[in-house]
C-alpha cells in the first residue's frame, strides 16, 4: 500500500491527509487518509471515551495498533497515545494557551495559527525547534504537513484542537493575599 506514512522513519507522516467517517455503528468509524491511500482506521472519537472511557483505537496501515487515551499526572487529566504493550508512544501537555506533544524521539508545539471567532480556532501549527511542521485544521479535521511530522503528534492534535483538555475549562481562583492593598 503506498501512501505517505514512512513506516521504516518511524510513522512520520508528510504531506496532507484527512479524517473521513466510513462507517457510523462498527470499528472503523473513521479513516485517515490521503491520496486515495488509507494511513489509520480510527475508532470512535468523544471526549469522554478519550478522557475517562477505554479511549480510541487506532490502527495503522502497517497493522500497528495505538490507543488515544489518558493519564493523570500531576492533578491534570493529560492525553496520551499508547502502543499495544502500554508503552507511550506520545503525551500532551498544556501550558500558557500552547500544547506541548512530546514522544520518544520528537517534541513539538500545537499553537493556534489564528485568533479564535468563536470557541476555539479552526487553523492551528504543529512546529518544533527549527519552525513549522503541519498545519491542523479544525473543521473538517485534516492536516498538511510540510515537514516529517510524527503521526502521533497528528493524531493528538486532532483530540486536542477538537476538544482541548478538561483542565482548560476548570474554574480559577484569584490570587488573594492578606493584608494586600
Amino acid at each position: 500500500m503506498d501512501t505517505p506514512l514512512g513506516t521504516g522513519a518511524g510513522h512520520l507522516l508528510v504531506g496532507s491527509a484527512r479524517l473521513q467517517r466510513v462507517n457510523p455503528w462498527g470499528f472503523p468509524v473513521m479513516a485517515l487518509v490521503a491520496d486515495g491511500g488509507t494511513i489509520a482506521l480510527l475508532g470512535r472519537i468523544g471526549w469522554f471515551r478519550i478522557y475517562f472511557g477505554r479511549g480510541q483505537r487506532v490502527d495503522l496501515a502497517d497493522g500497528v495498533s495505538w490507543t488515544v487515551s489518558s493519564i493523570t499526572t500531576g492533578g491534570t487529566i493529560v492525553p496520551v497515545i499508547v502502543d499495544g504493550e502500554r508503552r507511550r508512544v506520545a503525551q500532551a501537555g498544556w501550558r500558557h494557551g500552547t500544547y506541548g506533544i512530546n514522544g520518544r524521539d520528537y517534541a513539538c508545539v500545537l499553537h493556534p495559527a489564528e485568533p479564535p471567532r468563536f470557541g476555539r480556532a479552526n487553523r492551528w501549527q504543529i512546529s518544533d525547534y527549527e519552525g513549522e511542521l503541519a498545519t491542523v485544521i479544525r473543521s473538517p479535521l485534516s492536516v498538511t504537513a510540510r515537514r516529517p511530522v510524527h503521526l502521533g503528534a497528528v493524531l493528538l492534535s486532532f483530540a486536542l484542537v477538537r476538544f482541548g483538555l478538561p483542565e482548560e475549562s476548570a474554574p480559577r481562583m484569584p490570587s488573594f493575599r492578606w493584608g494586600a492593598r
